[in-house]
């Protein structure tokens, strides 16, 4: 399996690839940082593929698809014409993408403030999270785990408190046979899983 993963501010992305449909989709959302991030990840997760598939960011051509309803302006991205797998996630100010040539989901979020929301957590992730000094970090590393693993296909959100990602020692590096690898940046925490 070979994989480009990255993770980068919203401000190191050049957003000049965008379709007609991801323009439209950007332009329908109202707060300028999130037009700005939808943007970005939509860029960055194109160049994932090109390095991956060795062309240019400018030849990949990225659609989205709904499997419920068919529409086309959400939905799972795919590459078309390539066989390989994409991934990407935005928060205000920080994206990530990810391009394989097997399953892979990608999460980044800023780290968490205040307790976490009920039915995110195991009972055990609550205990853990919640005997450590500051759980907004431990949290955020648990549940941009789950984020990343539901992409992948292992689990479903509204699970997310019957499905685990602790491992003995803290966040787990598997879950299911998906590989799991963490990214931090002081202020957004980031996982991708390679199935």
């Amino acid at each position: 399996m070979t994989a480009v993963v990255r993770f980068a501010a919203v401000g190191e992305v050049d957003d000049g690839l965008l379709t007609d449909a991801e323009r439209a989709r950007r332009d329908r959302l109202v707060v300028p940082a999130d037009r700005a991030a939808y943007a970005a990840a939509h860029v960055l997760v194109r160049e994932c593929a090109a390095e991956l598939l060795g062309v240019r960011a400018a030849e990949v051509v990225l659609v989205q698809r709904c499997p419920t309803c068919g529409g086309e302006d959400h939905g799972r991205p795919y590459v078309t014409g390539h066989g390989i797998h994409v991934s990407l996630s935005h928060t205000r100010g920080r994206v990530a993408a990810v391009a394989a040539t097997s399953r892979c989901g990608i999460d980044v979020e800023p780290v968490h403030t205040g307790r976490p929301p009920r039915g995110t957590l195991t009972d055990r992730e609550a205990a853990w999270v919640a005997a450590q000094s500051d759980p907004g970090l431990p949290f955020t590393r648990l549940w941009v785990r789950k984020e990343a693993l539901v992409k992948v296909g292992v689990g479903a959100l509204e699970d997310a408190a019957r499905f685990g990602v602790l491992g003995p020692d803290g966040p787990a590096d598997e879950v299911a046979g998906v590989r799991l690898t963490e990214w931090y940046d002081g202020a957004a925490v980031g996982a991708v899983a390679l199935a």
